[in-house]
């Protein structure tokens, strides 16, 4: 079998597969990371089905316990080749999803999927469609049209699908503490949960921004009291804390806490017009920070409030003042940023920048290293099978501004292997964000790209 007949059996395969339906299917199901564990469980239940449909009877749903916390629901299989010496591969992916306001979905209802087709390409709106139940049924495609293509599997196979990668996930801390675990060792592992510059042109993620969130705790009264009868040199706990948080940023919008570090890399140019459609920003309103748009949004700290507890709120305002307040401060860090000195570094500024006495407590709620990618053994095949499954010359390095900290586990679990970060959540996807989607056409592609990967290590190490 020539190479050339092999990717055009694999096209024919990836191309008349039915998972597209199979997507639809998965985005009705309401596995938000909040969920109780009957539905997470269900979801799970389903997914193992669907890897056993294609040839890995090993999947199964099973849990990981790690210092007192049990995961989610998590789709594990370990398929060996049908060939002795054959590489091995991890395929990962989640199921979970984030919360969705049906109020401010325009298009359909965030778990009623509906096809769109404009341009000459078909979305699926709904929560979940592109992160990431398409990196699950990516895989679940390249298995089949692999399988199909061998009449067997050619590669060992290793599937993880967890339901808390968008919460505290257990499996993350898990890997990071027991790198020698078997189940999670590969030659090459595929993280099926980032995406392409833009619909079409292909990019490999290199960089990750690593993560940390604490609780920031003002108190400054006993109890509410009135505005008028006591206002001026009594403080306000939420007015001192909007003080305390103005202080994490410097006038042009630079984080301004000390120890937090940069990592600039040469990454591809994101144009600013491109950049400012896809997030939003409404027309007049000045971007923040200095340095390129992709130094800010890959190598950068970023510091943003993503909850309050016990602030004034407009549906019932009242003339007191408040005594105590909470705020979840969400902070991305650099690629190579320790975030245990992050921690420490937070907590000093808070500390040197407070007023005397009003900070009750900063409590860690989460912690995650960021990643930076280096070329491994398979890159060349990895890169190859973009180009060819894109038809194009080019591949991109890019980097992500978003963090997925078990992707700096699994790489110091497998430290001499290729760790491969693709997708198909190109920024029209709007993950985490209203109207959610996914390209038909990226994940056909995206599915071929990965069929071929693992057509070209279908061979014996030597």
């Amino acid at each position: 079998m020539t190479a050339v007949t092999a990717e055009q059996g694999l096209y024919e395969h990836v191309h008349a597969l039915e998972f597209w339906q199979t997507l639809m299917d998965l985005v009705k199901h309401r596995s938000t990371a909040d969920d109780p564990d009957p539905p997470l469980r269900t979801t799970a239940d389903t997914i193992a089905g669907l890897f056993r449909s294609v040839g890995l009877s090993s999947a199964t749903v099973t849990t990981i316990t790690h210092e007192g916390r049990t995961s989610a629901p998590l789709v594990y299989a370990d398929q060996r080749a049908d060939t002795d010496g054959a590489r091995t591969v991890l395929l990962y992916a989640h199921y979970d999803v984030q919360p969705a306001d049906e109020a401010k979905w325009t298009v359909t209802k965030p778990f009623i999927p509906k096809e769109v087709t404009a341009g000459g390409d078909t979305r699926l709106y709904g929560r979940g469609s592109a992160d990431d139940k398409s990196g699950v049924v990516m895989h679940l495609g390249a298995l089949k049209a692999l399988r199909e293509q061998w009449s067997g599997l050619p590669v060992n196979v290793k599937v993880v699908v967890e339901g808390e990668e968008e919460s505290s996930s257990v499996l993350d801390s898990y890997v990071a503490a027991h790198p020698e675990d078997p189940r999670f060792k590969a030659d090459l592992v595929i993280v099926a949960d980032t995406g392409n510059l833009a619909v079409g042109r292909p990019a490999l993620t290199s960089t990750l921004r690593g993560v940390l969130a604490v609780d920031v705790t003002v108190k400054t009264l006993a109890k509410e009291v009135h505005s008028g009868m006591y206002g001026g040199p009594a403080p306000d706990a939420f007015t001192v804390l909007v003080r305390l948080l103005s202080t994490l940023h410097d006038a042009g919008g630079d984080v301004a806490v000390a120890g937090l570090t940069r990592f600039d890399h040469d990454w591809p140019a994101v144009p600013e017009e491109q950049y400012r459609r896809n997030a939003g920003v409404e027309p007049g309103v000045g971007l923040v920070g200095t340095g390129t748009l992709a130094q800010r949004l890959y190598g950068r700290p970023a510091v943003n409030v993503v909850g309050l507890r016990g602030a004034p709120g407009m549906d019932r305002p009242a003339n007191v003042l408040h005594p105590e307040v909470t705020a979840r401060i969400s902070v991305r860090l650099a690629p190579d940023q320790d975030p245990d000195a992050a921690l420490k570094a937070i907590k000093d500024h808070i500390e040197a920048n407070a007023p005397k006495g009003v900070v009750r407590e900063v409590a860690p709620v989460s912690l995650g290293r960021g990643f930076a990618a280096y070329q491994g053994p398979h890159h060349a095949a990895v890169e190859t099978a973009l180009k060819t499954a894109y038809k194009t010359a080019v591949v991109a390095h890019s980097g992500q501004g978003g963090s997925i900290p078990l992707v700096s586990a699994l790489h110091a679990a497998n430290p001499g292997s290729d760790i491969v970060l693709w997708g198909c959540e190109e920024p029209l996807a709007n993950i985490h964000g209203d109207d959610e989607s996914v390209s038909r056409s990226e994940l056909e592609h995206m599915t071929l790209a990965e069929a071929l990967l693992l057509n070209a290590l279908a061979k014996p190490r030597h």
